[in-house]
């Protein structure tokens, strides 16, 4: 094992940092979780949680830090579509013998389609579409809810609270869940507002189940913002099939959800991952290994 090649597979999300180590062949050694490494934290934090992970798994892979100085990593972040991010992490000063990066999702969708031809859907929290197509590749929101991810649990979460607003005020229909939503709020706008000046996407994606919930009951405002999430997530996918995908895969805590909607023509193209972001991680740093020899 002293002389084996070895090779770090990182899948740093916004939530949590996973980490896989594998020899040459493949042979999973160890792995483990830490917190979130998505590069909007902080590369030092990023890192920190990186090596973190890195040192766990060697311990479970029965090694210790004296071998992180031969770990060949590929890294999947969150946030590196910024350039900012993209270069900090670049010429940060790691242990590790070799580095190279991309976005999660571009990971995500080398590990779904084990290297070959194929697109990604993560809708989750937020949402982004990815493609890799030969040696040319397509990347599809991303940009957080605020101003992308129209489909995602984040901008439902957020659109059922504006809806509910809406009607408390007499400006739309109201319905049982304008009314679900409001009473989360004690009917008082003002906690809405104090709400909105900290909440992170996940605490408006917590009101997404009462969304599906509602629209499974026939709520017609549920109705209206499923369907608005769906439309969004279909013209993801349609563009990333244009872009030549042969097929697509669906990922993330919606996934299951948005698959079901979807026009025939799209879930003929549906297909399970073959693999996870870790593994794509790992095809990353053998293909940069590839190019650099």
């Amino acid at each position: 094992m002293a002389n084996e090649r070895l090779y770090l597979g990182v899948d740093g999300g916004g939530t949590r940092c996973r980490v896989r180590i594998a020899n040459e062949s493949g042979c999973v050694l160890g792995e483990s979780v830490s917190g979130g490494a998505n590069t909007r934290l902080g590369i030092d934090h990023v890192f920190g949680e990186i090596i973190a992970a890195a040192s766990l798994a060697l311990s479970n892979a029965g090694m210790d830090d004296s071998r992180l100085g031969d770990l060949h990593a590929g890294m999947g972040l969150a946030g590196l579509p910024l350039e900012r991010d993209r270069k900090l992490a670049q010429s940060y000063a790691h242990p590790f013998a070799s580095t190279c990066f991309a976005t999660d999702a571009y990971t995500a969708c080398l590990g779904a389609h084990d290297g070959a031809n194929g697109a990604i859907l993560i809708v989750g929290t937020g949402t982004c579409g990815q493609a890799i197509i030969d040696n040319t590749e397509l990347a599809v929101a991303g940009w957080g809810f605020e101003v992308s991810d129209l489909g995602s649990g984040a901008r439902i979460g957020r659109n059922a609270i504006e809806t509910a607003l809406l009607a408390h005020e007499g400006l739309a229909e109201k319905t049982d869940l304008t009314t679900a939503v409001m009473a989360k709020f004690d009917n008082n706008p003002e906690n809405i507002v104090v709400f909105a000046e900290t909440a992170r996407p996940s605490d408006y994606g917590a009101f997404c189940p009462m969304v599906f919930d509602a629209e499974a009951a026939g709520d017609k405002a549920a109705i209206s913002l499923v369907n608005f999430a769906v439309d969004a997530n279909l013209k993801i996918l349609r563009k990333l099939v244009a872009f030549g995908a042969p097929r697509l895969t669906l990922m993330g805590g919606l996934a299951e959800q948005m698959a079901k909607r979807m026009p025939e023509d799209i879930k003929k193209l549906m297909a399970p991952a073959k693999f996870d972001a870790m593994h794509g991680a790992i095809l990353l740093a053998k293909q940069h290994e590839r190019a650099a020899a």
